[in-house]
């Protein structure tokens, strides 16, 4: 499992309704980044990809994905700072391939 929904369940309440809304509304944030994060990495415009990081840190970190919200902290601060441009794609790349496995796993949850 990539994904805990403990946080997200305890902060609902056990609310499955808003549970599987803050799902979709994940699903929808990881598509756009999926999309936005490697044109930003094309354009080498590392000021955006730091913010769209951050952006995207938040999203995983509330569906339990630590590790990956670890990883989006540690792209955030190095393109912020220009730091290690040769890492970006690899990291972009893990995000790409977790996004993808996240929305099936959570939709498969038991709530």
């Amino acid at each position: 499992m990539i994904t805990d929904l403990n946080y997200l369940k305890t902060m609902s309440g056990g609310d499955a309704k808003f549970i599987r809304e803050m799902i979709g509304l994940f699903r929808d944030q990881v598509n756009e980044y999926s999309v936005v994060m490697p044109d930003l990495l094309r354009k080498k415009d590392y000021e955006n990809l730091s913010k769209t990081a951050h952006k995207a840190k938040s999203s995983v970190a509330v569906m339990g994905m630590n590790e990956m919200a670890d990883l989006l902290k540690e792209l955030e601060i190095l393109a912020r700072k220009k730091k290690e441009t040769e890492r970006y794609e690899a990291m972009v790349s893990e995000f790409l391939e977790q996004s993808q496995l996240a929305p099936e796993e959570l939709e498969n949850t038991p709530l």
